[in-house]
């Protein structure tokens, strides 16, 4: 309990720098507690704003927004919206970086560790706001087929995960807006960048992988995790890396297989893999090392597949066709889960040859790489 009112102590601090537009006696609410108001509703689970008021006034929850954020009622939702509305959302940065301190005093990061002592750090977009009728100078825009005009607000999350653990850190947001001077919209990828040069640097101690979908696999984002001093590891759709896939379409690659019961039901994980793979057709290319796991019963009537790819950095060196390597310890991390990888079930088996392809061994890729 002192570590919670120690932060939720910090969050009123940064709460008490939010601009205040009011002038004059019209102060009966302090911005901190109009702040903190808003704070409680999410903190204490509410539907809504209304549903939160209807609460206090029966005394549901009124001693513990009382105790822990000193409000005995909150402001109606119109006026918390109006006077929050020209708080930039960096003033409560400082907040997400004692968060992750008092994690790493109390030892509760060691739970978030993985093999080599990394972490994970999961990149994913969301929609908070859409409308075809409401609109304003930060909303994205999208047509639909209908001939209508979205509005929509997004925004880039950053979270610190670990599988099998029930709860997860959020880190700083990045909003996917109208950036000045851009002939482009803004876009999830871009979000992500502008992440990792603003935070990136501040988590490279903790030495983070990178989680992300097919979205985020490709170079400039690579590049720029590395160049925050992280490692990566993005799903690997066959469609969007045509390259990748024609790399490890009819070679024969190294696999492991392991056996997983869960319950009464028999699972067969396959993992195969590839070192040192192109990431686009360029000179200047990334070299990737390329996994998948397959995952199937006794008898399948379907097998589901996923492929990912990570850098380099996990992997060992000169090994250009992964021969006599176990499974990167990170592709068994992701095997369980499967959120950030995506299911492909249109896999070309390894002994199917495209047309106007020709078979080719590991040694032939080797060749070519050199």
């Amino acid at each position: 309990m002192d570590r919670l009112q120690t932060l939720l102590g910090r969050l009123r601090q940064c709460c008490e720098s939010f601009p205040d537009k009011r002038r004059g006696i019209n102060t009966t609410y302090r911005i901190a507690d109009i702040a903190m108001a808003a704070f409680s509703v999410f903190f204490m689970q509410s539907p809504s704003f209304l549903a939160h008021q209807r609460h206090l006034r029966e005394g549901h929850g009124r001693s513990n927004c009382e105790s822990l954020f000193g409000l005995s009622k909150i402001p109606s939702d119109n006026h918390i919206r109006d006077m929050l509305d020209p708080a930039a959302p960096a003033l409560l940065y400082p907040v997400f970086a004692e968060v992750l301190a008092a994690l790493e005093q109390s030892g509760g990061l060691h739970a978030f560790r993985r093999p080599g002592d990394h972490v994970l750090i999961a990149l994913d977009g969301t929609e908070y706001f859409c409308s075809n009728k409401i609109g304003c100078a930060q909303c994205s825009k999208r047509l639909r087929a209908n001939g209508k005009t979205e509005y929509y607000h997004a925004m880039l999350g950053a979270t610190l995960v670990a599988p099998g653990h029930h709860h997860v850190v959020p880190l700083e947001p990045e909003f996917v807006s109208p950036q000045d001077g851009a002939e482009k919209q803004d876009c999830e990828s871009r979000a992500a960048r502008r992440w990792l040069a603003e935070h990136g640097r501040q988590y490279a101690r903790m030495n983070p992988i990178y989680l992300g979908d097919d979205l985020f696999a490709n170079q400039p984002l690579c590049e720029a995790v590395l160049a925050a001093n992280g490692h990566f590891l993005f799903t690997c759709k066959p469609a969007s890396h045509p390259l990748i896939q024609e790399y490890v379409t009819g070679v024969k690659l190294p696999s492991h297989t392991v056996s997983v019961k869960r319950g009464r039901k028999l699972f067969t994980h396959r993992f195969r893999w590839m070192s040192g793979v192109p990431l686009r057709d360029t000179k200047d290319a990334l070299k990737v090392n390329w996994f998948e796991i397959g995952v199937s019963r006794k008898h399948p009537q379907r097998k589901e597949r996923w492929s990912c790819m990570r850098d380099e950095g996990g992997a060992p060196r000169r090994r250009q066709s992964g021969a006599g390597v176990k499974p990167l310890q990170a592709a068994v991390v992701k095997s369980d889960g499967g959120e950030r990888c995506s299911k492909r079930r249109d896999l070309i088996p390894s002994g199917m040859i495209r047309r106007g392809e020709r078979k080719r061994t590991a040694d032939d890729v080797s060749k070519c790489q050199g």
